[in-house]
């Protein structure tokens, strides 16, 4: 068999482009980027937020980056981010002046066939099926952060993740990936008007959940919130990542669209975000939603999407149970 050896790193550069600062990524799944000193990598400028970003390795050996609510943002070959993005090698992350390349590469001891190499290290899909995809994420977990300190966090982190988790199982749906506070869940089957409603039901627990969280940590004002997002299309399922690291995953635009429906309901002032294609899963969704046109990244033109609170969703599953 082919032996495997994998490498990732980050590399603060200088103002010339050579690298200045170094760091393994392969320590530890979880890396934070900020100026406090309790970070994984400690960056001591004034343009970088105290907890300014976060780099994730999933199981599958692919790398996220997610901002964590910073004041001059991330951003990625020049792009700023507002939802998890994958990592590929030699990208440029940029922190307000702060420039940091992210390196990634598998060197095979053995050579391999053609075939085998291909098989090994590029994404082996199974089919293409009609997914509806749940994305939930935890509101202000940057100044949660702040309040509770580290070790406080990951506990509460453990314990809503095993929570939600086990929600989601309870509604028929699987858990895709969870990225620092935020869950992705897929739902499947031949009947996607039935997926919806189950995902649906999830979300009204898991924010049920999440609140009574919040209420049993001490000196946590505000309590705990979530803001979640459903969109409903066609998915790539199928195994991604590097031989002995896969694991089944759904990839599309189906789940970049859910992300970024998320990302908006803060700014429209409600729970949860429905796209198109889910609402058309929904009894009379115009009586119970609000319509909305939004205008997200990675689409030109604004895209239909209908919100409401959880209470108001509660309410819609109640009158048509």
């Amino acid at each position: 068999m082919t032996a495997i050896l994998e490498q990732a790193f980050l590399q603060e550069l200088n103002e010339n482009g050579a690298p200045k600062n170094v760091w393994n990524l392969q320590n530890k799944q979880d890396f934070r980027l900020g100026r406090g000193t309790d970070n994984d990598v400690v960056l001591p400028y004034s343009w970088v937020s105290r907890k300014h970003t976060l780099v994730q390795q999933e199981k599958t050996g692919i790398y996220h980056i997610m901002d964590l609510g910073s004041s001059n943002g991330t951003y990625v070959n020049n792009k700023r981010i507002l939802s998890p993005t994958i990592l590929n090698d030699g990208d440029l992350i940029t922190l307000g002046k702060t420039i940091i390349r992210f390196v990634h590469f598998v060197e095979e001891k053995k050579q391999a066939k053609e075939s085998e190499a291909t098989l090994d290290m590029t994404i082996a899909y199974i089919q293409k099926e009609t997914v509806t995809i749940l994305v939930c994420d935890l509101h202000d977990f940057t100044s949660i952060s702040e309040k509770l300190g580290n070790q406080v966090v990951s506990k509460l982190l453990q314990f809503w993740t095993k929570k939600v988790g086990a929600i989601i199982q309870e509604h028929d749906g699987l858990v895709d990936k969870f990225i620092g506070d935020a869950v992705m869940a897929v739902w499947t089957g031949s009947s996607v008007s039935k997926g919806v409603r189950n995902a649906l039901r999830a979300t009204v627990e898991i924010s049920a959940t999440t609140k009574k969280i919040g209420e049993s940590v001490p000196g946590l004002r505000g309590g705990l919130a979530i803001g979640a997002a459903l969109n409903t299309g066609e998915g790539m399922m199928g195994n991604m990542g590097m031989a002995g690291h896969r694991d089944s995953t759904v990839i599309g635009d189906v789940v970049n669209v859910a992300f970024r429906l998320e990302s908006t309901t803060l700014i429209n002032e409600r729970d949860i975000i429905i796209g198109e294609d889910t609402a058309k899963h929904i009894e009379e969704v115009d009586k119970f939603f609000t319509k909305r046109e939004l205008t997200v990244k990675g689409k030109q033109e604004k895209i239909t999407a209908y919100a409401c609170t959880f209470d108001q969703l509660r309410y819609y599953l109640k009158m048509t149970a």
